[in-house]
């Protein structure tokens, strides 16, 4: 608990990566799962870099509990800074996969004709893309506090 108490912003902003990356891989997998329009639509490549930006923001969390000292120190931050680096570019190319397999289907729920809008704009479907645009937001807004804690340090200088 002491050890929790002196950390910098840099391992907090960490932390709340962390934090809405699991959130957005819980709706993603809710939204796949729920009934409506996007029901088994799975978008692998997202997926895949939602989970693996989700274990390296982990990975950052746990190297900057590690109480070290000198040139480990140094060498747990170097590798720590690359992850923090690493983790919103993932999350950011998992928002662009998602949205490229995403938008057709946003397009024919919430732009079809006026003759059919009445049976593609079901509840089933639009709580379907509402809970897909939840993703994308909880993705997008897990690369920005990723990119901004990349800017702090997560390790208070000796």
């Amino acid at each position: 608990m002491a050890n929790l108490k002196k950390q910098t912003v840099g391992f907090w902003l960490a932390v709340c990566t962390l934090i809405l990356g699991i959130v957005s891989l819980i709706v993603y997998n809710v939204n796949v799962a729920g009934a409506g329009y996007f029901h088994g639509a799975t978008v692998e490549t997202g997926f895949r870099y939602m989970v693996i930006a989700i274990i390296l923001a982990a990975c950052v969390v746990v190297l900057t509990l590690i109480p070290v000292e000198g040139m480990v120190a140094k060498i747990l931050t170097v590798v720590s800074d690359v992850l923090r680096i690493i983790t919103p570019a993932l999350f950011i190319a998992s928002v662009l996969t998602i949205v490229s397999a995403r938008v057709q289907g946003f397009a024919f729920i919430y732009f079809s004709n006026v003759e059919v809008l009445q049976e593609v704009q079901t509840p089933a479907n639009l709580s379907s893309a509402h809970g897909a645009i939840a993703n994308i937001v909880l993705l997008a807004v897990s690369a920005i506090v990723g990119i901004v804690g990349a800017f702090f340090s997560t390790r208070k200088s000796a």
